[in-house]
């Protein structure tokens, strides 16, 4: 009887050949998550809209306070037309590559500028009194906080027929100041429609995770 030994040497790191799995699978899970992102993107637009009308801000402005203390006219059509803008969000696959010895893939939104200048320059963000005074009330409601934004006045909330909504007017007070009520008001990184992406994160993800389960 012969008894043969030996000894099989591997030329290459576990790391390398993990590395060439990883590689081979590329190509495979990459289009297998650009199916899944292809599939739940008009359902992350859909959820964001929503979260956005369903906001209190949304419904103050088309017949609440808000729609009183800024006097805005027309409120349902403006409102609504602020609101498509963000009808043309963008949800984009981000490629799958190798990353720390694992695949990693991932999707953006794109929406309008972080400094909210395209929608604020929109003709429905502002409009003109009968004085001619340009009210900017968007700017006011997305960036101003609690910032006082007209001193000497204050409002008086009811049925008036001076008034461009029929519900509320400003009367002349000494001491008086008006700021955008502090239940509403926002900042750059806090407003109605940050707050309104931030209610639906774990949506978003849900979303993701059936797909995920469902692809």
């Amino acid at each position: 009887m012969v008894n043969l030994s030996g000894f099989l040497k591997l030329e290459e790191t576990e790391s390398q050949i993990n590395k060439k799995i990883l590689e081979a699978l590329l190509p495979e899970v990459d289009k297998y998550l650009n199916k899944l992102f292809n599939k739940v993107s008009v359902q992350i637009k859909d959820t964001i809209i929503e979260a956005i009308k369903k906001a209190p801000e949304y419904s103050s402005l088309l017949y609440g306070q808000l729609k009183a203390e800024f006097g805005l006219p027309d409120s349902d059509t403006r409102v609504n037309s602020i609101v498509n803008f963000w009808q043309d969000i963008s949800v984009e696959y981000k490629n799958t590559k190798i990353s720390r010895n694992t695949l990693s893939g991932g999707f953006k939104i794109s929406m309008i500028k972080r400094d909210f200048s395209d929608v604020l320059g929109s003709s429905d963000a502002t409009f003109i009194t009968e004085k001619g005074d340009t009210l900017n009330w968007l700017e006011w409601l997305l960036l101003f906080g609690n910032k006082t934004i007209i001193k000497e006045y204050n409002i008086e909330l009811g049925p008036n027929p001076r008034s461009r909504t029929g519900m509320a007017i400003m009367k002349g007070a000494v001491a008086g100041k008006w700021s955008v009520p502090s239940t509403y008001s926002g900042t750059i990184n806090n407003n109605w429609i940050t707050r309104s992406i931030d209610s639906v994160d774990s949506t978003i993800n849900s979303i993701l995770s059936k797909a995920l389960k469902d692809t």
